[in-house]
């Protein structure tokens, strides 16, 4: 994949189609996982959905062991040596089912000591099957090289419709959670199973292991992995110790709102994916390098605090429109969690910039310190404040993980203010926004149209948001439109 000059616009066109493709397949898969979600939460009640809650963050804490992280390094090497894609995906498939057996023992064995005991034990260690059918999604990278991103998309809503109509089942049958648990990993395996399918259309039939491969793409892999780790420390360790420092009751009530601040962290990665493999090759073109990253850093800014202003102002008719009057203690939960995405979009660009230029050495770094933070403030807050503290806690350690920590090293001071610079404009006109509609009007609709109106007209004058944007949206409906 070589970028000329000449192939811009219509790599361009290429990249935002793939998007557009990628963002209609996951808004229908968002409004099919809401559904279940939200049918999920009515029906298990607050302590049982801690329960459940519990433990999927339990597990979280280990999926970084079933690849080690090398699906960033084997997209990068297939972006460059896409002759060599089906023994590069051979070798990592032959790999990850050894790690992920691994993985499986390893939280079997470790349960007891996060509290898992008797009948939840039970569920977990059912629930940790799906280690083993991560090596069968690894060929379905091949879509993502290819720009062929609507069939990831396309399965994934196979998937979500999957789940839906198993939730829609055992609530109607009033099953237990030890169905719901064996519910998720069928839909996860109707996933599995689609993806392999599907993906061995674009790879050769010949393959080989490389070993000497292999053994590079770990090495490679190992800042990833260790990143990844950390991440899932601070992304779910407040689950786990909410479940053992507090209760399920208050874990469940934490578990909803979490529920729908990460209905939308799949923005980030539908935004990147298409661009991930031409940050790849574009890097030793330092301008053209330059420029994608500034746009990037623009368009997820002004995404994450749009997101802000309309949940964090809306945060109470939200909740009691999907879960009713017995999860209102989850609304203020939301309003302060629903912040953190920010640093998410935020993070999304740094990690993949960082991938691109082969500086994934780097990513420990934030994510160990937003791991320290995220701990200690937890051990602090939760005993103090419950579900609150917990809260707070994530919102500050993922803040301070990623827009601050790599600002000190002089290999990512460039790229931090190159994103910074778009971040504390974009999210102050969010936060003003959101402040200013709370004096205008007690009512929650007119609150949240208020806010958006004032965010999306500070974005305006200011110059954020271009006529080249709008522009380029619309030749992209334009072309879909063309090709359909």
């Amino acid at each position: 994949m070589e970028i000329h000059p000449a192939k811009t616009p219509r790599l361009r066109t290429r990249v935002l189609q793939n998007t557009a493709a990628l963002l209609g397949g996951r808004g229908i898969s968002i409004v099919l996982s809401a559904g279940a979600s939200v049918l999920l939460t009515r029906y298990l009640g607050s302590e049982r959905l801690g329960q459940f809650g519990a433990i999927y963050a339990y597990l979280g804490l280990f999926t970084w062991l079933t690849t080690l992280g090398i699906e960033p390094v084997l997209v990068r090497e297939i972006s460059k040596e896409r002759e060599s894609a089906s023994s590069l995906l051979h070798t990592a498939i032959i790999l990850a089912s050894f790690l992920s057996v691994g993985a499986l023992f390893a939280t079997i064995l470790l349960a007891p000591w996060a509290g898992f005991n008797g009948h939840l034990r039970t569920l977990l260690i059912l629930a940790a099957f799906e280690f083993v059918l991560i090596p069968v999604r690894l060929p379905g990278m091949i879509f993502q090289v290819d720009l062929r991103q609507w069939y990831a998309a396309t399965i994934n809503v196979v998937r979500q419709g999957v789940w839906f109509g198993i939730v829609i089942i055992l609530w109607v049958l009033g099953a237990s959670l030890f169905y719901v648990v064996l519910g998720r990993l069928l839909a996860t395996a109707v996933e599995s199973a689609l993806t392999w399918a599907y993906s061995r259309e674009f790879l050769s039939a010949t393959k080989k292991f490389l070993r000497e491969r292999s053994a590079k793409i770990l090495l490679q892999s190992i800042p990833i992995a260790f990143t990844t780790l950390l991440s899932m420390v601070y992304f779910r360790i407040d689950q786990v110790m909410l479940h053992k420092l507090a209760s399920d009751f208050v874990l469940g009530q934490y578990v909803a709102a979490v529920r729908v601040s990460e209905l939308f962290e799949f923005l980030p990665n539908a935004f990147i994916i298409s661009m991930a493999p031409v940050l790849s090759v574009s890097v030793d073109q330092p301008e053209r390098f330059y420029a994608y990253t500034d746009r990037l850093f623009r368009y997820f800014m002004i995404a994450a605090s749009g997101i802000c202003v309309f949940m964090s102002t809306g945060a109470g008719l939200i909740v009691r429109i999907l879960y009713g009057k017995q999860f209102a203690p989850s609304a203020p939960l939301l309003a302060v969690l629903i912040w953190s995405e920010i640093a998410v979009f935020f993070a999304t660009v740094v990690y993949n910039v960082l991938i691109a230029k082969n500086q994934q050495w780097l990513l420990p770094v934030p994510t160990l310190v937003g791991a320290a933070v995220n701990v200690a403030l937890n051990l602090v807050l939760i005993p103090r404040y419950g579900a609150a503290g917990a809260a707070w806690a994530t919102l500050v350690s993922y803040t301070v993980a990623w827009t601050a920590v790599l600002f000190f090293f002089q290999e990512t001071r460039s790229l931090i203010w190159q994103g910074v610079r778009f971040a504390l404009p974009i999210t102050g006109f969010a936060l003003f926004a959101v402040i200013s509609a709370s004096f205008v009007s007690t009512h929650d609709i007119v609150r949240v149209l208020t806010a958006c109106i004032l965010f999306g007209l500070s974005l305006w004058l200011s110059g954020f948001i271009k006529r080249s944007d709008l522009t380029d949206a619309l030749a992209v409906i334009r072309s879909s439109l063309g090709n359909s």
